[in-house]
């Protein structure tokens, strides 16, 4: 009664072994890939007057401090279909910019970001520019002169209907 039993198959034909390994092998690729993904690409910067103390945040507020002084208010409007955008800026400025920096800013990619540049119409508060492309989702408005001595902002949401009008005004 001798019975013939078969040789073990080599161990990497065994299929518990694999069973076992499968799960790491694909933690090592996916974590390689992940890996490059994160060296390689940047992280979009998100435009705001932050600065950092120690393990803190604090919030640069000298330019709304700024606006505020100046008691500057500004009403927009923005055509979506055309793209025209016309600005009315009142407050007790001495002068008026020739130029103000309108930014349209998008909340988490810079790659959305638009900057656009408001020339004066009439020299008594008045602007005009058009948008460069569509907006869409939640946005950030940030108008200030070319020197950048005072700033205003606004949060606009949509629906982004044809007319549009947001008053902008010093942030608190």
């Amino acid at each position: 009664m001798n019975t013939h039993v078969p040789p073990p198959a080599p161990w990497f034909k065994q299929p518990w072994l694999w069973f076992i390994l499968a799960p790491l092998i694909a933690v090592l690729i996916y974590s390689t890939f992940f890996m490059y993904v994160a060296v390689t690409t940047s992280d979009g910067v998100v435009k705001e007057d932050y600065y950092k103390v120690a393990r803190g945040m604090n919030i640069d507020t000298s330019k709304a401090d700024a606006a505020r002084a100046l008691d500057l208010n500004a009403d927009l409007r923005l055509d979506t279909l055309t793209g025209d955008i016309n600005l009315r800026l009142t407050g007790n400025l001495e002068e008026q910019p020739q130029i103000l920096n309108l930014n349209i800013i998008h909340p988490t990619h810079q790659k959305y970001d638009q900057i656009l540049i408001l020339r004066s119409v009439d020299g008594k508060g008045l602007y005009a520019g058009s948008l460069e492309g569509h907006i869409s989702g939640k946005r950030y408005l940030s108008l200030s002169p070319d020197n950048e001595s005072w700033q205003l902002r606004q949060e606009i949401l949509p629906p982004y209907t044809e007319q549009l009008q947001y008053s902008l005004a010093p942030q608190q």
